[in-house]
């Protein structure tokens, strides 16, 4: 009898023991043969596990890159003022440029648009006048450049081809058959020689007028780069 008893105490622990590791922190109770059997019940404190590891925001990687624009590109480009100017003989002139046509880079990238401003200046030249760039405008960004036009060539200054100017042609004509018949020894000059004198005079030109560079609006005018041209393209 005294074995049973042990093997009862014995099953209640066992059963005890599992309740307990079944459900750590609660209280339990067993009873035997309608008796409550006193059970101490042990917590067992669980240390929390993070399921959401510390997440580490990815950083944006942003690259700049370059396009070098070569030495001997052309840009064609055109009076920014729809003004006739013109540049007297040795006159220097400050003047703006507008580019007409894309000018793309090798990769594909369109590097000045149309409608970027050149700035530079007209300088003479022997027979005419030239273009140099300073500086170029475009998407609200201004970098240093260097670049200059051909040779564009003088003429008659057309601000000179006044009545006065003609009629002083006109003479310098007369004068001129006059001395040529001389010279022939035609003696007898008639007013349709001397006349005919003018109007050679007026022909040839404004004899008087002196020379000047004249560029319309709408005349092309190539710019081409003598060193080469940087721009960034990406990043900040």
């Amino acid at each position: 009898m005294k074995l049973h008893h042990i093997s009862i105490l014995a099953l209640a622990s066992s059963i005890a023991s599992t309740s307990i590791l079944a459900n750590p922190g609660y209280a339990s109770e067993v009873r035997i043969n309608g008796n409550q059997l006193p059970v101490r019940t042990t917590v067992f404190k669980r240390t929390p596990i993070s399921r959401n590891p510390v997440y580490q925001q990815p950083v944006a990687q942003v690259f700049r890159t370059t396009i070098n624009l070569p030495a001997g590109q052309n840009i064609m480009t055109r009076l920014a003022d729809n003004q006739t100017l013109v540049l007297n003989n040795g006159e220097t002139k400050a003047a703006k440029l507008r580019v007409e046509q894309d000018v793309i880079a090798n990769n594909g990238t369109v590097v000045i648009p149309v409608g970027a401003i050149i700035n530079g200046e007209f300088i003479p030249v022997s027979g005419g006048s030239k273009f140099v760039a300073r500086t170029l405008s475009s998407r609200g960004a201004t970098v240093s450049m260097g670049a200059e036009s051909a040779l564009i060539n003088d003429t008659k200054d057309p601000r000179e081809t006044n009545t006065g100017s003609i009629l002083t042609d006109a003479a310098i004509g007369a004068a001129g058959a006059a001395i040529l018949s001389g010279v022939l020894g035609d003696r007898v000059i008639s007013t349709e020689k001397i006349l005919g004198g003018a109007a050679a005079g007026v022909i040839v030109g404004n004899t008087t007028a002196p020379q000047a560079t004249v560029i319309e609006p709408k005349m092309s005018i190539n710019v081409t780069t003598n060193r080469n041209l940087t721009f960034s393209q990406g990043g900040n």
